[in-house]
């Protein structure tokens, strides 16, 4: 005599070792990725090794979340100036330093240094906009 499971979500009848429900589909079991052993797929760890199932494993337990939307086009030019104010902070005293050292002076690195955190910092709150 085969054992009968009932499914979580529909309720329906089903022969233990059967993969899907015959009501709905949903997975009546699922295997541990660590041992191999077939529990049912409501169980949030395997009842051999104790390992966490995997999320797709319990479809009822967390409902599919909503699609992030994508970035508004502030939030497009936002990271453009932060990406271009860590370049800029960075690359200008390199340039500085290739001069030929009598034209080299410690104002000009800060004057890039300065511009590139002004850019970063104008970047920085409006990368996160949505």
């Amino acid at each position: 005599m085969q054992q009968v499971v009932n499914c979580q979500r529909c309720g329906t009848a089903n022969y233990w070792g059967q993969p899907y429900c015959v009501g709905c589909g949903a997975p009546m079991a699922v295997s541990c990725t660590r041992c191999g052993t077939w529990m049912a797929a409501s169980s949030p760890f395997c009842t051999n090794c104790g390992q966490p199932m995997a999320q797709a494993a319990n479809p009822q337990a967390h409902p599919q979340s909503k699609p992030s939307k994508p970035p508004s086009t502030w939030g497009v030019i936002g990271g453009a100036l932060f990406t271009i104010g860590i370049l800029i902070a960075m690359a200008g005293p390199v340039l500085v330093m290739l001069k030929p050292e009598a034209e080299q002076n410690t104002s000009d690195i800060i004057k890039w240094v300065a511009v590139g955190a002004v850019i970063f910092f104008i970047g920085l709150p409006m990368m996160f906009k949505r």
